[in-house]
Order: C-alpha cells, then sequence, then structure tokens
C-alpha cells in the first residue's frame, strides 16, 4: 500500500529509508514500552504509518513561529511520522519518562527536527499552537477541555475517530461552539478524520 502512496503523498527514497528505520525503532522497543497495540504490529504499515500519512491532506501549510502540537503521541504517531515526510513545525507531547526517552532516541538516530515534551498537555505552555493533532489520546470533548489554554481562534484540530464520533461530537458540542469537516480514511471503513475549527467555549 505504501508503494501506491509514494507519489501521493511525495514519499521519496530517503523518506521512505527514514520510515522503515523508524519502524524497526518502534519494533525493538516495542516489548518494553508498549508503543503500539499488539495487534497492529503485523500490520504496522497500514495500521500506523500510512494512517499518520494520510492527515497531510487535511492540514494547513506551516507558518512562520508556529506550531503543530501532537498531543498523547506514545510511539511519535503522527508528530514523528509528518516530521519525516518534511513538516519543521512539530511539537510532541508524552507525560511517559520513558516513552518521551524514545522519541528523544528516534529524533537523534534519524537526525529528525521536532520537539519533546515530557508532560502533561494541561502543564505545558506554548504560544502560538497553531495545529492540534491526536490519534488515541481521548474524546474530543477531553481533547479540546485539555487544551483549551493552548487554543485560540486560529488554533486547528485534525484528529483521528473511529465509528463512535457523531456521539462524541454531540457531546462535545454541549460543552463548545465549533465547526468540522468530516473525511474518510483510507486504512479503517469505520475511521474518519475530523478537521475542527472555529473552537469556542459555550
Amino acid at each position: 500500500m505504501l508503494n501506491a502512496l509514494e507519489k501521493a503523498y511525495d514519499v521519496n527514497k530517503e523518506r521512505k529509508k527514514l520510515l522503515e528505520s523508524y519502524v524497526r525503532l518502534i519494533k525493538k522497543s516495542q516489548e518494553s514500552l508498549n508503543l503500539i497495540g499488539r495487534s497492529t504490529i503485523s500490520n504496522i504499515w497500514e495500521r500506523h504509518i500510512i494512517d499518520s500519512i494520510q492527515i497531510l491532506n487535511y492540514l494547513p501549510k506551516e507558518k512562520k513561529n508556529s506550531f503543530l502540537l501532537d498531543v498523547g503521541t506514545g510511539a511519535g504517531l503522527p508528530g514523528i511520522v509528518l516530521a519525516i515526510m518534511g513538516r519543521h513545525d512539530v511539537i510532541l507531547c508524552e507525560k511517559s519518562p520513558k516513552k518521551s526517552y524514545f522519541l528523544k532516541k528516534v529524533r537523534k538516530e534519524l537526525s529528525l527536527n521536532y520537539t519533546v515534551h515530557n508532560r502533561r498537555i494541561e502543564d505545558i505552555i506554548i504560544k502560538n499552537v497553531f495545529i492540534i493533532v491526536s490519534r488515541a489520546y481521548a474524546s474530543i470533548s477531553k481533547l479540546i477541555l485539555s487544551n483549551m489554554h493552548l487554543i485560540s481562534k486560529e488554533t486547528i484540530l485534525v484528529i483521528h475517530k473511529g465509528k463512535k464520533y457523531m456521539e462524541e461530537i454531540k457531546d462535545a458540542k454541549k460543552i463548545f461552539f465549533f465547526s468540522y469537516k468530516k473525511f474518510k480514511s483510507i486504512t479503517s471503513n469505520e475511521s474518519v478524520i475530523l478537521k475542527i475549527e472555529n473552537v469556542e467555549k459555550r
């Protein structure tokens, strides 16, 4: 499947090599760190790498002095994949010290450009958060609540969601005003990518 996406997502030889190295590092540390679900290891490219790459279609271009924040990044998904694919504005947030060490190890071994914050998202203070991404952090309500101190009128959230996404949207709209667009995931018939904008408390 990656070969079919090489042209669509500009996965050149250098980026493909970096992605392959990243996958090897995940597999090497999986047993000790439990970076991804055990059942997904055999299908890691589709379930995690391609699943992360696909959001490139929905991300705004980088802005000077603004940042893309990956909340609850875990193994670095999707943030590290986005950095490999050429983004230079990536900040990874991970509260686990061991997983944060892994993220820094990947950065060093693959010579990548991103920042790692080993803190709870509620304790992080960053100005100019332009984009928030998240794959498996929490419900939409909890994601917005825990990041509200970082969200401005310009902030856009691009998040992976499963088949219960409409329930989460309805719950979140009880607390917040926001607009959203839905895009079908290319890796799962039951999943979607949500692009949420104009977030305000009710």
